[in-house]
């Protein structure tokens, strides 16, 4: 009975794992199938581990990219991204050559991609997506996946802007306006979204308007002067808009506040 049963575990050892043999063999070419195998079957930590020691061994050698490649691939469906995006830009810098090169380093791009956090948190694996997006785009211009590539660099300058207008918001809501002036014309000298545009003219007059008031004396009128500026450029910009009454009024509270005899 109990060498039935040891046998019956030897059985379901060996059906269960296939590859269990084949991944201990000294072989190198049975270490490979044993790697494949896994990750075939979706045994992507196995199948990992082994592709670790092989793209070592196969360094220099054509069978690396293939490896590496198949090795970021498990990485990612294991939802590591990070070490994902580090096996396919090892495979770009190493294999530039390599058929499986271009599809790489859209894979390492969208690694950087998924990992791009929400855009109040650190925007630096956004860049690094951006980075990647437009090197692939300028490398492989006709390739299938460019449409893909250029949406997901319009959502992510998107996270970038919607991160430097907030900046500028925060000092808005504070009441600090020369600090928000100066932000709101650095988004402005950047930033492509429309509505994000158009917010962003008006509050950086209106919080010019509101700094000379607040200014003594001596610097109220160049800065109105600059308000005023700010103010003509907006009216130019966006004659139709539905913040011009709420800055016109502005306008006019400030140049009645000036004219008042000190």
């Amino acid at each position: 009975m109990r060498l039935l049963l040891l046998s019956s575990v030897t059985l379901c050892i060996i059906s269960c794992d296939p590859y269990r043999k084949l991944a201990k063999s000294k072989s190198l070419a049975d270490r490979d199938s044993a790697a494949f195998g896994y990750f075939r079957r979706k045994q992507y930590e196995s199948a990992s581990q082994l592709m670790e020691e092989l793209v070592n061994i196969y360094r220099g050698n054509v069978r690396a990219a293939e490896v590496l490649y198949h090795l970021a691939l498990a990485r990612m469906h294991m939802k590591d991204y990070y070490a994902a995006e580090r096996y396919f830009g090892q495979l770009v810098e190493e294999y530039p050559l390599s058929p499986r090169a271009e599809e790489a380093l859209f894979m390492q791009a969208l690694m950087n991609y998924r990992l791009s956090a929400d855009y109040d948190l650190d925007q630096r694996e956004t860049k690094r997506a951006i980075d990647k997006l437009q090197v692939y785009l300028t490398l492989y211009p006709q390739s299938s996946r460019t449409q893909e590539a250029e949406k997901m660099l319009k959502e992510l300058y998107r996270k970038l802007e919607l991160k430097a207008f907030h900046a500028a918001e925060v000092f808005y809501k504070i009441g600090r306006y020369r600090a928000a002036t100066v932000l709101y014309t650095d988004f402005l000298s950047q930033a492509t979204q429309a509505d994000l545009r158009e917010e962003a003219t008006y509050k950086r007059a209106m919080a010019a308007f509101l700094m000379a008031e607040r200014s003594v004396e001596e610097k109220q009128l160049p800065r109105f002067q600059e308000a005023e500026e700010f103010y003509h450029i907006f009216v130019k910009e966006y004659p139709d808009s539905k913040y011009l009454q709420s800055l016109r009024n502005q306008y006019e509270h400030t140049q009645r506040i000036l004219r008042v005899p000190r």
